[in-house]
């Protein structure tokens, strides 16, 4: 289907939230540099980062729906996301496989082969293994799959009550356990219910209605032409979500103690860009983020592994060259992790996916080579737009 457009700024927005958090916090910068205060401040600012997941599992339930074909098969649907989602992670397996033989990381064998199963976002494993950033898809793969085939068997009736108790169990659950806090995945409340897959379920529940209210009244969004004061009012309520998404995740400790109001912020900023009048959302509907939001997946997937070989290999052997140039450190591994993400898109990303989907779900090489060479017109004609 085709891309919508600010949809994607607003998955390059949490993408870049991730990166700045493992950068800053989850790999604890400034215990490597304890006195630089740009590092200290920011290992503060950064630390709701992660909330930008429950983003993206919004996102997934929202598209999930948006694209639901009830003539696949439920065999079918998982193979074309393992297809998608696998190949990247097998290729970060491979490299932290070699990575272990020249001391930069213990190869965590056994942690790494459940979150090969996808179990590592589910509460059956106790670590994530060498490739953090996978139990992501490994809770999303779960709760997708669930929806899949109540959608597929069940009544739309019966599915929308379904998620509205989802919803509101899976993050009472959560904030109740933990005062406030949407905590990571490897927290399992009661020894039963684990964090990362009650996230998955209750987000992917809620862009699963946002899916729904999108499709019964889409001719009406696009019918519906605002006045002045209807737009200045969207584009304010716009402004306002935007400045609290990217300024609570990026650049402020947020002082209110229930991240649930992060998941209201994010249903509402969905919603009010799908209805795309306001002028923000209209000027954020750009080819642009189409052009950035494919890398995505690829520097969602590799950029801890990028950040953990600059903590152990380069932090190390010249620490006082990046304690004297901060601002150059935090510059160079982000170029670092971007250079690497859109390799690693254009590499294994795109050819597996075609290579996979060529020879196991029965696409012929015509419909591949036409889907290859659409795409090479759009990026051409994207970039000379931008020219």
């Amino acid at each position: 289907m085709e891309k919508i457009k600010n949809i994607e700024f607003l998955r390059v927005m949490g993408c870049f939230s991730i990166v700045a958090l493992h950068l800053f916090h989850s790999w604890e910068i400034n215990k490597s540099f304890p006195n630089i205060d740009i590092f200290n401040k920011l290992y503060v600012t950064t630390s709701k980062g992660e909330v930008a997941v429950d983003l993206f599992f919004i996102l997934s339930g929202f598209f999930l729906l948006l694209t639901f074909d009830k003539n696949k098969t439920i065999c079918g649907f998982l193979k074309a996301k393992i297809f998608r989602l696998y190949p990247v992670f097998i290729y970060m397996l491979i490299l932290a496989f070699v990575f272990h033989f020249f001391g930069l990381l213990h190869f965590d064998l056994y942690n790494n082969i459940l979150a090969l199963f996808g179990f590592s976002g589910t509460g059956l494993a106790f670590d994530s293994g060498n490739i953090v950033s996978f139990w992501y898809v490994s809770s999303m793969l779960w709760g997708l799959l669930l929806y899949f085939y109540i959608l597929k068997y069940y009544d739309k009736k019966h599915i929308n009550l379904f998620a509205a108790l989802v919803i509101f169990f899976s993050y009472t659950f959560m904030i109740h356990a933990n005062n406030g806090i949407i905590r990571n995945h490897l927290v399992t409340y009661s020894n039963c219910f684990n964090s990362g897959l009650l996230r998955a379920l209750g987000s992917i529940s809620i862009g699963y209605l946002i899916a729904y209210w999108y499709k019964n009244n889409i001719e009406n969004i696009n019918k519906y032409i605002p006045s002045i004061k209807s737009m200045l009012f969207l584009t304010i309520v716009e402004f306002l979500c935007l400045f609290f998404i990217i300024n609570n995740l990026m650049f402020h400790k947020i002082k209110f103690n229930n991240d649930f109001i992060f998941i209201i912020i994010f249903t509402l900023i969905v919603i009010i860009f799908l209805i795309n009048k306001g002028f923000i959302s209209k000027i954020l509907n750009n080819d642009i983020w189409v052009q950035i939001g494919k890398y995505t997946f690829s520097l969602y997937m590799t950029h801890s592994m990028v950040i953990r070989i600059f903590k152990y290999a380069l932090w190390k052997t010249t620490h006082d060259f990046f304690a004297i140039h901060p601002i150059l450190n935090i510059a160079i591994v982000l170029i670092s992790v971007l250079l690497f993400g859109i390799f690693t898109y254009h590499f294994i990303e795109i050819p597996a996916k075609k290579y996979l989907t060529t020879k196991f779900c029965n696409v012929p090489q015509t419909h591949v080579a036409a889907e290859r060479e659409r795409e090479r017109v759009i990026t051409l004609v994207n970039f000379l737009k931008i020219a």
